[in-house]
Order: C-alpha cells, then structure tokens, then sequence
C-alpha cells in the first residue's frame, strides 16, 4: 500500500513538475523541460545510490560526479547529445530518501522519467 501511494504521489509530482517547468504536452510536438523532478523513495541512500549507478551503467551513461555519504549523495551524468543531469539523493527518514534528477539544459522529459524508472527497477533487484 505504502508503494502504491508513493508512486500515486510520483506520477502526480511528475505531472505538475511538467507542466510547471513548461513541458509541451501537445499532440507530437517534443516534450523538452528544464528544471527537476523529485521522488520519494522507499530506501537508504546506500540502496537507492548503488541503484543509481546500476541504472546509469544500464542506460550506458557516464558518471561524471559521484560523491556519497550517509546524508546525502550527488552523482552527475550527461547523455549522448551532451545534456548533463545532476541526481541528488537526500536523507529523509531511516527508510525513505529524496531523490532528485536535476537538468539546467533543455532535455526530453522521457529521458528523465526513463532514469527515474530504471533507478526504480533496480531497486527492485536490491
């Protein structure tokens, strides 16, 4: 229950993070946002930091930053086409951390939302 909750709240989050950042959700015109998304998740930072990395080696994108304590870890990537992201995952509760994907470059909220979902799939692996 406490899952489905979580990601009731993602996808909700997600949605006015889109719609907030100035994503265009019009027939087949691109969806390209700067700004970030934030995410709840079920998992220390350990966990979800060595699920990040997992799901960037996945995706075969490149760590460009990667520094991590027991409050907070910060890792930086960059696609192919050049756009960086910056991923902060940040202490909430013994249990839960925020997990936030940051991008100053104009970048395609599919890319963003498909990070988000491979760091969840691995963490399902964990």
């Amino acid at each position: 229950m406490r899952k489905v909750l979580a990601y009731a709240l993602v996808a909700v989050s997600m949605a006015f993070m889109l719609s907030a950042c100035g994503a265009k959700l019009e027939g087949a015109s691109s969806n390209i946002i700067t700004g970030t998304v934030v995410s709840e998740e079920a998992g220390t930072i350990t966990e979800i930091h060595a699920a990040t990395l997992k799901a960037l080696e996945s995706l075969e994108l490149p760590i460009s930053y990667d520094k991590k304590d027991n409050l907070v870890a910060v890792l930086q990537t960059f696609t192919a086409e050049g756009d960086t992201i910056r991923i902060t995952i940040s202490y909430r509760t013994l249990d839960v951390s925020e997990l936030r994907l940051f991008s100053e470059d104009k970048i395609d909220s599919f890319k963003m939302a498909g990070l988000l979902d491979e760091i969840r799939n691995q963490m399902s692996l964990i």
